[in-house]
Order: structure tokens, then C-alpha cells, then sequence
């Protein structure tokens, strides 16, 4: 979307942060990718002041297709009427190939004892040992899990059921909030989806009539956080890739989860499905250095014509010149602290407390 080139315009302390960032390293392999991601999200987390008090953390292993995971719940402290909390089902992002639910522990733990909210995690099996429709199932299961489990969680889905994610995460949670609409079993229970820079549709599936609405990905190419590959090999189970600023990968790790065999599927691109009516309401944050930013507007747009209601933060100088993801590993700029506030907001206006 042109009308929106502006937003690529570096922030000022961004771009003094990534002036002083390497840019690329050697050929890895996934395994390496994870390791690296987890040694490196280790020493944040040692830097991050995490919630103990004020709340339970029960944590299962849950039965899944062809297996189980692990799901988590943040519980806070009963309330003095003991009346229930909303539910947020959250889903944490990593590209469909890296990542876990330890990811987001304080962030899930703070927001729980903050917000007053449950927070519940799944650890979904990743790409590319377990492809599409393997995230989609779990996360789907970790849902379920959760609002059978109301009464053991203090969970009160009058109050609101929320989906939400970040990058791929975001992904899941806006495909779920499809196909919970479409499900007898939990038409109507989810009031809200909560999209952090989410992934919309894979590039592979871009459609003609989109196309000179879809930009950002070869106009704004981001040289640190997310890129568009030029170097990938998928075949079967088997691909590497360039790894960007150590951790990152590349944007085209997406083709790990489907192998460019079902990029179409709404399940994989919820822009394509066929249509947005009756979805709860959105609340979508976009950053303007991010070559998914023209995919999560249009979506905005989409969901806006079929009558659902949206709110986005992105617009003046809100994430304006901010990479994919800069508020997961670059805690002390302003404009992630915003992030973090606004993401509150956000969830507010999803439960109507504003």
C-alpha cells in the first residue's frame, strides 16, 4: 500500500540501535537457529522482572493429533466475590519453526496479574518436522483445553474469550478466530482476536487483485529483524536459510509450515477466506519497518468492510520506522514501551473495559 510507504522511514533511536547490528551470519540449520534463539532469550529473560506473587501457574500435557504439548495457565488471585476472569489464549511467534511457550512466561505472567485476565499458552509442534496443519490443531486444542477447564481456571467466558499472537502467532490466532465462528462447539465464545504484527497471508499466495496493495514486502525490506529470503531450499523436511542479526530468521522460513503446497488454504492465509462476516472483533498492531505491515492493513480493511470492528495502532508515529518484532528483543526503546502499553489498551477495548 503506497499510501503507507511513509511508515518505513527509520525511527531515529532504531536506527541508531541497528546501525551497531551485524548483518548477516552463515548458512544454519533450524536446530542451530533454536538453539541460538533460546541461548539468547535466556540472558533476556534474566534481565526481566517476572510476576511470582498474585497467581497460579498450572502447567499439562495435553493430548493432541499424533501426540501432546504442553499448555499452560496464568491464573490470578481469586477475585473477593469470586467471580471468574476473562480467558486470553495466546500464541507465541517464531516463524512456525522456532519458539516455545517459555518465550512469553513474564510477559503472560505480568499481563495475568495486571490485567486480571487467564492467560494460557500452548507449546504447538513447530515446522519442519511437524508442517501445517500441525500448529493450527494444537493451538485449537490449547483453546478448548482452556474453556473446558473454566472452572478449575477461574475462567468466566462471559466476560470475554480472546485469541491472540504475535508474528506467526498472530497467524494462529486470527485462523482461529475463523474457525471457532464456523464450529458448533464454540460458535460465538470468542469475543476478540488480538494480532501483534501478525503474518496474514503467505507471499507465495498473494492474489492479483492485491497485489499493488501488497508492498511493503519488496518495497521495505528490513536488513535486521525479518527479510525476504532470496536464498531458501524446501524440500520435504529438509531447508536452511540465512540467518539475520543471529537470532532472526528469514521471512520465507513461512515455506517450512506449508512447502508451498498450501499457501492458498485460508488455514494458512486467513486474508483468502471466503468471508469475514461474524468474526469478533480485531485489534491489530503494525509496525512500519515491517515487511508484513501492507498484509496486516489490508486484512484491517477486509475485516473492516464485512462489519467487524477493529481498532489499529500504528498510525502518526506509533511503530512508525520499527522492524518486525522490535518489542520482543529491544526492551529499552520508547516505542516499545508505547508497544506495551497500547498492547494493554488494546485488550481493554476486546473486553469492553474502555
Amino acid at each position: 500500500m503506497a499510501q503507507y510507504a511513509h511508515l518505513s522511514d527509520p525511527d531515529p533511536e532504531w536506527a541508531a540501535v541497528s546501525a551497531n547490528l551485524p548483518l548477516a551470519t552463515p548458512l544454519v540449520s533450524f536446530q542451530t537457529l533454536r538453539e541460538e534463539v533460546a541461548a539468547f532469550r535466556a540472558k533476556l529473560d534474566l534481565k526481566t522482572k517476572k510476576v511470582t506473587d498474585g497467581l497460579k501457574v498450572v502447567e499439562r500435557m495435553i493430548q493432541v493429533e499424533n501426540g501432546e504439548i504442553r499448555a499452560r495457565a496464568y491464573i490470578p488471585d481469586s477475585q473477593e466475590d469470586n467471580s471468574g476472569f476473562p480467558l486470553m489464549v495466546w500464541m507465541f511467534g517464531g516463524g512456525f519453526v522456532i519458539g516455545s511457550i517459555d518465550d512469553d512466561d513474564a510477559f503472560l505472567r505480568n499481563l495475568a496479574v495486571n490485567s486480571k485476565i487467564v492467560c494460557v499458552g500452548g507449546d504447538y509442534r513447530k515446522a519442519p518436522e511437524h508442517p501445517f496443519p500441525a500448529a493450527v490443531n494444537d493451538s485449537y486444542a490449547s483453546l478448548k483445553w482452556a474453556l473446558n477447564n473454566s472452572s478449575e481456571f477461574s475462567i468466566d467466558a462471559s466476560k470475554g474469550v480472546i485469541v491472540g499472537g504475535v508474528s506467526a502467532g498472530g497467524n494462529l490466532a486470527a485462523v482461529l478466530a475463523h474457525k471457532s465462528s464456523k464450529d458448533p462447539e464454540l460458535g460465538g465464545r470468542v469475543t476478540g482476536q488480538l494480532l501483534v504484527m501478525p503474518v496474514i497471508i503467505a507471499p507465495q499466495a498473494y492474489p492479483d487483485k492485491f497485489k499493488s496493495e501488497l508492498l511493503s514486502l519488496d518495497k521495505d525490506e528490513d536488513k535486521y529483524m525479518l527479510t525476504k529470503s532470496e536464498h531458501i531450499q524446501c524440500t520435504g523436511k529438509t531447508m536452511i536459510f540465512r540467518s539475520i542479526y543471529q537470532y532472526i530468521t528469514e521471512y520465507y522460513f513461512i515455506e517450512a509450515y506449508h512447502c508451498n503446497i498450501h499457501a492458498i488454504n485460508p488455514d494458512v492465509s486467513p486474508i483468502l477466506a471466503e468471508s469475514f462476516e461474524g468474526l469478533p472483533p480485531a485489534y491489530i498492531q503494525i509496525a512500519g519497518l515491517d515487511i508484513l505491515r501492507d498484509e496486516a492493513f489490508l486484512y484491517e480493511r477486509l475485516l473492516k468492510e464485512a462489519g467487524v470492528l477493529t481498532k489499529v495502532d500504528v498510525f502518526g508515529e506509533r511503530y512508525a520506522g520499527l522492524p518486525h518484532g522490535f518489542h520482543v528483543d529491544f526492551k529499552d526503546l520508547e516505542e516499545t514501551k508505547r508497544q506495551e502499553r497500547d498492547f494493554v489498551d488494546g485488550l481493554d477495548w476486546l473486553l469492553n473495559r474502555k
